[in-house]
């Protein structure tokens, strides 16, 4: 992929969990901390708990344990689970979202000797504690987070903010994101080039994206070629 000058990611489900969203995350984790509940409740659990992240005033100032464990509170209290599991279930989620973000930024070290590098992402207002917390913020050169600029996915002017205050062409940056909706449709909209990342068992499908990856490994081969 010629010319590109900038690299741009996702956060949630693209850096902490490359093409594993949140939801199936939380999921994972319940069901390793042995605690049998169907799919989809789980997953309108999910939606109450990002629901109550955002509401929660306080939350700028969290760390990655601290915000997964508002998440999964009120994901219990929808549930009505008892006894509650949170801190089993929080500490499930944050050792493979720690392991992910190393991997990550391990990759982004590379990339950062030959592109700018940001993220934009849909988070809670403190992307850039748990970015600096992972030792990733140091090797951007912005991150848009949605809370804190009052823009959010899918609009492609969160898109369009985050090329401005990095002072190149759209054309000349790539977004890397897990969601085609979210992600993939409003960064094409907004002139940006795409690499949409799939997560691992499913299917790569005809997509708007300007190419398909499996992994932060991928869109380094991609680019190198």
């Amino acid at each position: 992929m010629d010319g590109v000058d900038a690299v741009l990611f996702d956060l949630g489900g693209t850096l902490d969990g490359p093409g594993r969203p949140w939801v199936e995350r939380f999921v994972a984790a319940y069901r390793e901390a042995g605690i049998d509940v169907p799919a989809e409740r789980l997953r309108e659990a999910c939606h109450a708990g990002t629901r109550a992240a955002y509401a929660e005033p306080a939350i700028a100032g969290y760390d990655l344990a601290a915000t997964a464990a508002v998440h999964v509170a009120a994901q219990v209290a929808h549930l009505r689970l008892v006894p509650d599991p949170t801190r089993r279930v929080v500490d499930i989620f944050v050792r493979g979202t720690v392991a992910a973000l190393d991997e990550s930024r391990v990759v982004l070290e590379r990339l950062v000797r030959r592109y700018a590098l940001g993220v934009v992402s849909n988070y809670y207002g403190n992307a850039d504690r748990i970015l600096t917390d992972a030792g990733i913020r140091r090797l951007l050169a912005v991150v848009v987070d949605s809370t804190v600029c009052g823009l959010s996915k899918p609009d492609p002017a969160i898109f369009a903010l985050a090329i401005a205050r990095l002072g190149v062409p759209p054309h000349r940056a790539l977004f890397v994101g897990d969601s085609l909706a979210q992600d993939i449709v409003p960064a094409r909209a907004a002139g940006l080039r795409t690499a949409w990342l799939i997560g691992p068992g499913l299917r790569f499908e005809t997509s708007p994206a300007d190419a398909c990856v499996r992994s932060l490994a991928d869109v380094e081969r991609l680019l190198s070629s």
